[in-house]
């Protein structure tokens, strides 16, 4: 099975990096491959200590639902499918914006993407900046 490269978490963190620096943010991001195993971490200067537990937690969360952890917190709707989860986590679960599953080129998770230093709608921006192709 795929799993991320060193290589590739570095390159997803660096746009992170220059995302948060765009939007004048400091930010912590960590990067689990699909066992949730940490394969890159990156806390910029002046961003809170709290934010490095934060970046696992979103990450984590991201790979175990393989969705991102915005849509997680979202509320229900009426005529619209629920999210089906394949895994259950019993700990360390985080819903609010920053986390992002990493799939390959085929569609298979290879792991999971937290960043954390600002609100959730800003840490989900660069989340997301981060991962763009």
């Amino acid at each position: 099975m795929p799993d991320i490269t060193l290589d590739d978490a570095q390159r997803i963190v660096a746009r992170g990096r220059a995302a948060a620096e765009a939007a004048g943010m400091k930010a912590v991001f960590a990067v689990l491959d699909k066992g949730a195993n940490l394969v890159a971490f990156s806390r910029m200067d002046g961003a809170l200590l709290a934010s490095n537990e934060l970046a696992i937690a979103k990450a984590r969360t991201s790979v175990m639902f393989q969705a991102p952890t915005e849509a997680l917190n979202a509320p229900l709707e009426v005529g619209k499918p629920v999210l089906h989860f394949d895994h259950i986590h019993s700990g360390g679960l985080l819903l609010v914006g920053g986390g992002v599953p990493l799939f390959d080129d085929d569609g298979v998770l290879i792991g999971g993407l937290g960043a954390s230093g600002g609100m959730p709608e800003q840490d989900a921006a660069i989340a997301r900046a981060a991962v763009a192709k």
